[in-house]
């Protein structure tokens, strides 16, 4: 795209796929949901399933906020699959190099770069464990969330662009498909370990892995876990967990040694396993699972960890018991480097350089696998960049995407008013959810995505210039305090009244809000459009 800011907006950049967030949004605007689609498959085979569970780091960095409420990145992108071209068949593919690279795993990341590979010319195998192929996004994601029909129909985009993907098959030994005839294999098995909570009772058959248990239904099976169920944990697998154990009619409480506010799981699944009935327990941490209870203990904020948040301190004399018929432990989990023969970190995670290659030549490694547990759309960050340095040592450029189209939007576009709230998405009903595994959130229809993407800023085609003025700036902090876009810092010097005067350091940041010069006290901020109003 070329508009001539240097910078990308807010958006993409928090995306690990650096997806052009304002020009697929200004295709469905203007209707073009075809388009739209396009552009988003320009940088990730999934749309469908970004928009359906995607985390979306894009929206806690949109500047809309700013105005009001950040716009509905996520359902646009769910918007842009349900209505644009269906039966896509994907991009050019490349003349066959004769290469021939195997894939272990068919996960987010191990699929997403069979299908950049697959694009340049090489022949590509994927090997799977599973009966079949998705990885997490078919085995840890319940159907509630992300439909297996969709995630079945991205996956054949990539069986048309020639990926065979091959499942009942554990690779042990990455050497060994080298000897057969591959010339290089990508790792991505995933971190399916599930790490112990260190609970004493952790080992009674009553007690299940989170993953294990997630597992097993979305597999199609209804394990029988009684009519009380605990969850140990707060990430996301903690709350599907909960969720899932809800729908086979427990009545479910989960405990968290930190506050609901510090949970690592996402505020809407959180919110919905709320709404749902299921009960959260904060600041406790158990310690004993019993024949029919678990015992816990109450916490405290302590001291800051390495993370930056409290750590949990247990409450001496405050032991509490849950009655349950089934513990269900999702405090974590971990890849294995040991049992695939690699050489791992201490973490279980595989040890690759900065192209992702192992110690074993021709042995590349990629996705949960190297990172440790992480998102949907950062599995699939690490495909991409996985995708380029397997093809570089095959002998190719690296180019896995086509040159993005002009932008062919020269004018900046009016935008919906400031106090314009974003549409709620629509559902089944609260009282109706746990009665199945139907998905609970509705997209929304091409009207409503239409007068959403007329909220987006459009923040790639504008640009404004702030200053503050040196000598008169008392330093008060307050434009700092409202611009979420981190545009102001303090400066390492003093002026002459003997205050350390704000500073613009990252001006192109800005959308010409102008909360920071209406809040200024000194009038010290000038703000001037370079580009766009």
């Amino acid at each position: 795209m070329n508009n001539g800011k240097s910078t990308k907006p807010s958006c993409t950049a928090a995306c690990p796929a650096a997806i052009d967030v304002p020009r697929y949004i200004r295709y469905i605007r203007e209707g073009k949901f075809d388009e739209a689609l396009a552009v988003i498959r320009e940088r990730i085979p999934f749309p469908a399933v970004c928009g359906h569970a995607c985390v979306h780091p894009c929206e806690a960095r949109c500047a809309r906020v700013q105005y009001d409420e950040p716009v509905a990145i996520r359902m646009l992108k769910r918007a842009a699959s349900e209505h644009g071209k269906r039966g896509w068949t994907g991009t050019k593919i490349d003349p066959s190099t004769g290469k021939k690279v195997a894939v272990t795993g068919a996960g987010p990341c191990g699929l997403t770069a069979a299908y950049y590979l697959a694009g340049l010319g090489h022949g590509v195998t994927v090997f799977e464990a599973f009966s079949l192929p998705g990885g997490m996004l078919r085995y840890g994601i319940p159907a509630y969330r992300l439909p297996k029909d969709v995630l079945d129909t991205e996956i054949s985009v990539i069986k048309n662009r020639g990926v065979e993907i091959i499942t009942n098959t554990r690779i042990t030994s990455p050497e060994e498909l080298l000897a057969k005839g591959f010339d290089a294999v990508l790792v991505t098995v995933g971190a399916w370990k599930s790490l112990n909570a260190g609970i004493e009772g952790e080992g009674a058959t009553r007690v299940l892995p989170g993953l294990a248990f997630l597992q097993d239904v979305n597999s199609g099976h209804r394990p029988e876990i009684g009519k009380k169920v605990v969850v140990v944990g707060g990430g996301n697998t903690a709350v599907d967990a909960a969720r899932v154990s809800a729908r086979l009619g427990a009545e479910v409480t989960m405990v968290y040694r930190r506050t609901m506010a510090e949970m690592p799981a996402g505020p809407e699944e959180v919110r919905d396993a709320v709404a749902e009935g299921v009960n959260i327990q904060p600041l406790a941490v158990p310690v004993k699972v019993t024949e029919n209870a678990v015992i816990c203990m109450k916490t405290t904020p302590g001291p800051t960890d390495r993370s930056g948040r409290p750590t949990p301190v247990p409450v001496a004399g405050s032991e509490f018991s849950l009655e349950c018929d089934t513990v269900i432990i999702a405090t974590g989990q971990s890849p294995d480097a040991g049992a695939l023969n690699l050489a791992g970190n201490d973490n279980g995670t595989i040890k690759v350089d900065e192209t992702f290659a192992t110690s074993k030549k021709g042995v590349f490694a990629a996705g949960d696998a190297v990172t440790g547990p992480s998102s949907i759309i950062e599995a699939i960050a690490q495909g991409r960049l996985a995708s380029i340095s397997v093809d570089r040592f095959l002998g190719g450029n690296g180019r896995i995407d086509l040159p993005a189209a002009s932008a062919d939007h020269p004018e900046i576009p009016e935008t919906a008013p400031r106090g314009t709230a974003r549409p709620g998405a629509k559902g089944i009903p609260v009282e109706e959810r746990t009665s199945g595994f139907n998905t609970v959130e509705f997209g929304y229809d091409r009207d409503t995505a239409v007068a959403e993407a007329y909220r987006c800023l459009a923040c790639d085609l504008r640009e404004f210039k702030v200053e503050v003025n040196f000598t008169v700036c008392k330093g008060c902090g307050y434009c700092k305090e409202v611009c979420t876009l981190d545009i102001f810092e303090t400066s390492g010097s003093f002026n002459s009244q003997g205050y350390r005067p704000a500073a613009a350091t990252r001006s192109e940041r800005c959308v010409g809000c102008l909360r920071c010069l209406y809040i200024c006290p000194d009038f010290a901020i000038s703000i001037e459009s370079a580009r766009g109003a």
